[in-house]
């Protein structure tokens, strides 16, 4: 029995060192159950859009817990929705730091650095991020990112990433609306792109009120203005029922409050 104790001490101590590189003591000990309730309050004023509540929560969890990831990354969506984007910014960093959530940190940051016209690094968060998880919906806002800038080449490379990995309305549409920016086509061929991919987002989606209007404006350039007109009228009509509805659910809920 001894020598077994004497060959399983090193390989217990040796165990737990290389264990010390990637776990930190706060995650042995655990998180203080208070900081956990308040993070737990601050993620439902957060889904009610009850921001000031919520901002307040996560940071009482931050008071007691100071390496609490989650409260930063959470603590950062709702100064991103308060419009604090400077603020946002800082608690993704430090989530950064604590090296935890760090394709959603990165996706998020991106975001604020977009509100503010930083498109350079806003492109820059968007890739970090794609190269830890790769999500369709931040790569949708890195190639929106990269149009902004004015990089068309890896914008429309971004677009055909997605379609080809999961063709959407949405992704056809803006795609389309970058092929009529490519210096590299003739006119006449960026036209024919354009309208090829404007077909296939209507068709993917028929009520795509937005891509109607757009495929009119190609219409319009190719001369061809029955159709554009007829897309046109169409678009007028999915808007208004849209209104409609729109105005029905307001009058139902406030018929409702009384």
């Amino acid at each position: 029995m001894r020598p077994l104790i004497y060959v399983m001490t090193p390989v217990l101590i040796l165990t737990i060192l290389l264990a010390s590189r990637f776990v930190t003591w706060e995650a042995i000990k655990g998180v203080d159950r208070q900081a956990e309730i308040y993070v737990q309050e601050g993620t439902a004023s957060l889904r009610s859009w009850k921001l000031p509540q919520a901002i307040n929560a996560f940071t009482r969890a931050i008071e007691i817990e100071p390496k609490y990831a989650e409260a930063y990354v959470k603590r950062g969506l709702a100064y991103y929705r308060s419009e604090q984007y400077k603020t946002a910014i800082a608690d993704y960093t430090e989530t950064l730091k604590l090296k935890r959530y760090q394709a959603d940190a990165y996706a998020s940051r991106a975001d604020a650095y977009q509100s503010l016209g930083d498109l350079q690094r806003a492109i820059e968060d968007y890739s970090a991020s794609l190269k830890r998880r790769r999500n369709p919906q931040v790569m949708q806002k890195r190639a929106e990112t990269y149009f902004k800038h004015g990089d068309v080449q890896n914008a429309l490379a971004d677009y055909d990433a997605l379609i080809k990995r999961k063709p959407t309305a949405m992704a056809y549409y803006a795609r389309g609306n970058v092929y009529l920016q490519l210096g590299t086509q003739s006119y006449e061929n960026r036209l024919k792109l354009a309208l090829s991919d404007l077909d296939q987002a209507i068709a993917l989606e028929p009520g795509f009120a937005i891509a109607y209007i757009s495929r009119a404006q190609v219409h319009t350039h190719a001369a061809s203005r029955t159709l554009a007109n007829r897309d046109y009228t169409h678009a007028i009509g999915l808007l208004t029922k849209a209104i409609q509805k729109q105005l029905m659910l307001t009058l139902i809920k406030n018929v409702g409050a009384f």
